[in-house]
């Protein structure tokens, strides 16, 4: 099967390859491991741009090889002899065969409605929710984008999310995916192409990324609706009575 080979090289000679395949039914699939050894692989549904997984590779240190053969086992075939030279080196990566954790998010929203009330209504929220999470992560200059209206995020589109960009940005869109009117479909996913929620209960790995937890974002959570607030039993006034038989 044909594929786009592409290959981070390190300092010390080592490299890893990266390598993806448009399928014929709509599909992509990934291969990645260390140079010769027999490669991984992940089939997307599509649910992201496969481009945009291409440029994630890239904007971290892949370079373009070529196209190369890869058979069922996962072994690379017909490779040149210029493609197996490291002939340039890259940053230092620690893990040469890691796969990088990485967010994604996905907007789609219907022709027939692009021109109604529901866009209008989203961007209400995404207003909304936005100061909220900035009263507790001032810093977070990509939820201020939003909250701003630079680039309108509530459109058709695709993006990632970076460390850098904070939890808030995770807890934003997770938000706005949960209030989403019909015809608007909010995505988001790890680079695996495993799913996330807006359960945020379920979703502890999407938080580690972040290096936090739930209990660390409980407060903002809960003010925005991705929590059940927690019942203050010592503001609840009981009387009890005594009953006999």
């Amino acid at each position: 099967m044909s594929y786009e080979l592409y290959r981070y090289r390190n300092q010390d000679g080592s490299s890893k390859d990266w390598a993806v395949c448009a399928n014929a039914d709509g599909t992509y699939t990934t291969r990645w491991g260390k140079t010769g050894s027999k490669l991984q692989s992940k089939t997307f549904k599509n649910m992201l741009p496969m481009q945009d997984h291409i440029r994630s590779k890239t904007n971290k240190g892949y370079t373009y090889v070529g196209k190369v053969d890869i058979d069922d086992s996962g072994h690379v075939q017909n490779i040149s002899s210029e493609s197996q030279a490291p002939t340039t080196t890259a940053s230092i990566d620690p893990h040469p065969t890691q796969e990088t954790l990485c967010i994604y998010w996905r907007i789609k929203i219907l022709p027939s409605i692009l021109n109604g009330p529901a866009v209008p209504f989203l961007k209400g929220f995404a207003t909304g929710y936005a100061d909220s999470i900035l009263k507790a992560y001032p810093g977070c200059s990509w939820v201020e984008k939003v909250r701003n209206g630079h680039g309108d995020f509530v459109k058709p589109g695709a993006g990632s999310l970076l460390k850098e960009h904070g939890v808030g940005s995770l807890l934003l869109i997770m938000a706005l995916k949960k209030v989403a009117p019909d015809g608007i479909t909010i995505s988001l996913s790890h680079e695996d192409g495993v799913e996330i929620s807006c359960q945020l209960k379920m979703e502890s790995q999407a938080l580690s990324f972040f290096d936090t937890d739930l209990e660390s974002v409980r407060s903002i959570a809960e003010a925005i609706g991705l929590l059940e607030k927690r019942l203050d039993l010592s503001m609840v006034e009981t009387e009890l009575d005594d009953f006999y038989f």
